[in-house]
């Protein structure tokens, strides 16, 4: 990473800065996953994603049906509120992730709906009726808009009840893999079939949303009865539109499941472990690394070494950059494992694979990186319940060690990192047969748990746990398009944008103790919009004796070190920062204007303490009918309190451990 001068730096820390403006740059926003949805796979989140609106569109239809015939229909309204009896065993049967029934009930909602529709063409007379037409005609769209629903559910029940083994789901599997290898050959073989009852998909979503346009909700009271009206089919509209990104960009990647899996010729992978309890810019400390071939859908490991053996062989004599030089303790040059310093995984991969082909040569080139947590290894050994290994038996029961941190997370740090009177220079080398041990009982494990584990794969690819980057730059924009490359992504003129950013450096595995908390305050005058993000750091846990003579586990360092960066709209203007004992930077990074301050040397936070910093700023993207905010969440981080205030009043509260995309109106 090359040094980046200020462009703009302050006389002090709380002085006004005046930032560079320019016109923010298009992007595609990604996926915006719901903090209430539930732990489950892709395709299943699909389908909840798809039949939990219904709940709502009955609502509104039912709703829409009130003022419509309020005195003439009452009987009608009534027959479309008892449909929300209907939707809820609807909604009960996928929760189930029973099939049979989920079918069952669709087909009943379905012949109610079409009753509903029956008894409202009755009243079609008052189509021509000034301001009823409008209601009737919603009326009818929410009908179209509840039966198209309908049958996408059943398009993707035929869609997905091949892999119910997968997918753990009721009902009898159609496939006839017994072993697990046997299942993952059959998924080698068949899953580039979805392709096209996904295009069917596509299209019924996107006849729902043409109709959805084509319905002026500020018609309709905000709240009625209490029921959010303007709330729920906005959560709708939301929903649908993430779930047809989801559908157009996934589908580049579906198409290519047999290449990944090295169905015609054995996939390369290189893996590379990241420890977040020494949270760096793009998830965590890079500590070891593994490389695995796919083979018809068969894993083979192949070499893996410790982070330290890549820099010894490279024996860098590169000058640290201005990151490293200004932040870092006594770290001349820069090394393989501190060159992660960009928040965007694609820049720091690039990196360590043309480290990797410098150091190892290219006898072996790779298909795909892919960036691990601990995060990762706790959740599948959690599914797992033990993991066996010649190092030792892990579990995830909480240690009074670490104040209750999963049993596998001290063991390993006190395997890699316990004070040793001798050197010991393969002393991460554990982590290859660690990850082999891994993979074996994940997939020699019993039927039961393979949607378990399933499951705990695709949350921690949600939540930016796991992290992929392909050279093929077509492979590579479809990842991107579908959130799963820890990208930066760019705004548009209407989105608005915040990536909080923070680096430890020299301040032992302390992440592992310490929590955040956010509160968001908006305030909008006129089309201008302002940000003040106050960030409060609280490390619970007495700080770990990291005198080596004595022996102990140096993990929780008494003095927290934290670089910390805002990435917002390009030609934002800082107003104001706090909590940073430097001056704060301003400089243009990857498409955004960055807020850079740090904290740790005059005032640290110290262990069983807390430390808040503030950024005050006016945002580069004005209020319009359009206006969203993406918040883009950093790789490796723990979930985080999120609260969300505009003009004063508190609109939204929720625990921030995925990019999330919010509506704000004044």
């Amino acid at each position: 990473m090359t040094d980046i001068p200020p462009i703009i730096k302050s006389s002090a820390p709380e002085a006004r800065i005046p930032a560079t403006t320019s016109t923010a740059t298009p992007y595609s926003s990604p996926l915006d996953m719901s903090k209430n949805t539930k732990k489950t796979n892709k395709a299943l989140k699909i389908f909840i994603s798809v039949l939990s609106v219904l709940l709502i569109v009955i609502t509104i239809a039912g709703t829409a049906g009130f003022f419509l015939v309020y005195v003439p229909g009452k009987k009608l309204y009534s027959q479309a509120m008892d449909l929300k009896e209907d939707a809820k065993l609807l909604q009960d049967a996928v929760a189930q992730k029973d099939l049979k029934k989920t079918q069952t009930e669709i087909d009943n909602l379905k012949n109610k709906i079409k009753l509903l529709d029956v008894s409202l063409s009755r009243f079609a007379y008052l189509s021509a009726i000034t301001r009823a037409k409008d209601y009737y005609a919603d009326a009818k769209r929410m009908i179209s808009v509840s039966l198209e629903g309908l049958d996408t559910g059943t398009v993707l029940i035929q869609t997905i009840e091949p892999y119910q083994d997968f997918l753990g789901l009721k009902g009898t599997a159609t496939s006839s893999a017994k072993t697990t290898e046997d299942r993952i050959t059959f998924l080698t073989n068949s899953i580039e079939s979805l392709v096209p009852h996904l295009d069917t998909i596509d299209k019924k979503i996107s006849n729902i949303t043409t109709t959805l346009e084509e319905i002026d909700i500020n018609r309709y009271p905000t709240e009625y009865q209490g029921i959010a009206i303007h709330d729920k089919f906005n959560q709708l509209t939301s929903t649908l539109e993430l779930v047809k990104k989801y559908l157009d960009n996934g589908k580049p990647i579906l198409s290519k499941t047999s290449w990944l899996l090295g169905k015609d010729k054995p996939r390369s992978y290189l893996v590379i472990f990241q420890n977040e309890g020494e949270l760096r810019p793009s998830g965590g400390f890079w500590t070891a690394y593994a490389t695995i071939k796919m083979d018809k859908g068969k894993v083979v490991p192949g070499p893996a070494s410790n982070i330290y053996d890549l820099d010894d062989k490279l024996q860098s004599v590169v000058p640290a950059p201005r990151l490293i030089k200004s932040y870092h303790i006594n770290v001349p040059y820069l090394n393989l494992r501190d060159s992660n310093l960009s928040p965007d995984f694609p820049v720091d991969a690039k990196i360590f694979l043309e480290t990797y082909y410098k150091t190892m040569g290219k006898k072996d080139t790779f298909d795909a990186v892919v960036a691990l947590d601990t995060n990762v290894l706790v959740d599948l050994v959690s599914v797992l319940g033990k993991l066996d290994t010649r190092v030792g038996t892990f579990t995830t029961e909480p240690d009074k060690r670490c104040d209750g941190c999963p049993k596998i997370i001290y063991d390993l740090e006190w395997i890699s990192g316990r004070p040793r009177n001798y050197i010991e220079k393969n002393r991460k080398d554990f982590l290859a047969p660690l990850m082999q041990a891994l993979l074996s009982n994940a997939l020699g494990s019993e039927k039961t748990k393979i949607p378990l584990l399933g499951e705990a794969f695709f949350n921690n690819v949600n939540e930016k746990h796991i992290l992929f980057y392909f050279p093929d730059e077509e492979l590579q924009k479809s990842a991107s398009l579908i959130n799963i490359t820890g990208n930066i992504t760019q705004s548009d003129a209407n989105t608005d944008y915040f990536h909080l950013n923070d680096a430890n450096f020299a301040s032992a595995k302390s992440n592992i103790f310490i929590r955040q908390k956010i509160k968001h305050e908006i305030t909008v005058t006129g089309d201008k919009v302002e940000h003040k993000v106050t960030t409060t750091y609280t490390n619970p846990s007495a700080g770990s004796n990291c005198n080596l003579e004595k022996g102990d586990l140096c993990l929780n360092a008494p003095k927290y070190r934290d670089l910390f960066r805002f990435y917002v709209p390009k030609g934002s203007e800082l107003i104001k920062m706090t909590g940073s004992e430097v001056e704060p930077l301003v400089y243009e990074e990857l498409g955004k204007t960055v807020f850079e301050g740090f904290y740790g040397d005059k005032y640290p936070l110290y262990a069983k303490s807390s430390s808040k910093t503030t950024v005050n700023y006016k945002s580069s993207v004005k209020m319009s009918p359009s206006y969203s905010l993406l918040l883009q969440k950093q790789p490796g981080t723990k979930p985080i309190d999120y609260e969300v205030w505009v003009n004063g009043k508190q609109k939204d509260t929720f625990v921030w451990n995925s990019d999330k995309t919010l509506k704000i109106t004044p």
